[in-house]
């Protein structure tokens, strides 16, 4: 049984002096810091652009002081939203140094709210689940379509692991719960700041501004502890990162869940003085 709490990105601005210590130490590396203190990043990087085996060793290398640290990697965008299909090989190459250290969690294929289940869109899910054969993989699917039983057990026949998640409530969003198709359990809190997250016009890093209560991630405790007997191996990745508050939500489920966090640092703890 295995439960690994940590954040979408490290590489933040608005961290500093809230996640990361400013002004910065001589030779200060935040992945090693983070690190340090979760056993898990998203590399959300990997949606915008394919890194190369270099970029991906480099960052096997920063986190290497701690043996139980995975990496999950977004699948890149032109993959999973674009309108043609690219290849996957230059990715799962640029991979191969962290799933040869071991080091590799899982990929995650993330798809947009209007990804509806039907005959193209299931088509596109098989076509990438062939070329994704033998790596770990979770899918974000947003559209409450894919909830069906024979919808479920379509994903679990593909070998994709559904990732429970916690949105901005909408007629179609797929509600918080613990669905699980596959080997890996994956489940991502975005946040619930509805006036920013439906509006177009909004910065994106506005979209992700939401500190949880306690109250609000109750439910998860237990969603995430029956997802864990279900596959005893599970990712909880904070998404809500602005100002660093998907690093004390992070904290607070690690608390409740694993009993083995570590302390915060003192200038988290000033800004988010609940953490004490």
């Amino acid at each position: 049984m295995l439960i690994r709490i940590g954040t979408a990105g490290f590489s933040y601005r608005d961290w500093e002096g809230s996640v990361y210590p400013r002004p910065r130490p001589p030779g200060f590396d935040p992945l090693a810091f983070l690190a340090a203190l979760f056993p898990c990043v998203e590399m959300n990087v990997t949606f915008y652009r394919v890194p190369t085996a270099r970029n991906v060793e480099a960052w096997v290398a920063r986190a290497a002081a701690r043996e139980d640290f995975r990496f999950t990697f977004k699948l890149y965008q032109g993959l999973t939203h674009g309108q043609e299909e690219e290849t996957l090989a230059p990715f799962l190459a640029a991979l191969e140094p962290c799933r040869g250290a071991g080091r590799l969690g899982a990929i995650l294929l993330q798809f947009p709210w209007f990804f509806e289940n039907g005959e193209a869109a299931r088509r596109r899910l098989s076509r990438l689940a062939r070329g994704l054969e033998g790596w770990p993989c979770a899918v974000e699917l947003r559209h409450t379509s894919w909830l069906s039983e024979p919808s479920l057990d379509f994903l679990a026949r593909l070998g994709l692991s559904l990732c429970d998640i916690d949105v901005c409530a909408s007629d179609t969003s797929i509600p918080p719960g613990a669905w699980t198709t596959g080997p890996i359990g994956y489940v991502r809190l975005h946040g619930r700041n509805s006036s920013a997250w439906f509006d177009r016009n909004a910065p994106v890093d506005r979209k992700y501004d939401y500190l949880y209560s306690p109250e609000e991630l109750e439910p998860w405790i237990g969603f995430v502890r029956s997802i864990e007997a279900k596959t005893g191996n599970t990712f909880v990745i904070t998404n809500n990162h602005f100002g660093g508050k998907a690093v004390a939500n992070a904290f607070q489920l690690a608390r409740a869940l694993t009993g083995s966090a570590p302390e915060p640092p003192p200038h988290l703890v000033e800004r988010f003085p609940h953490l004490r």
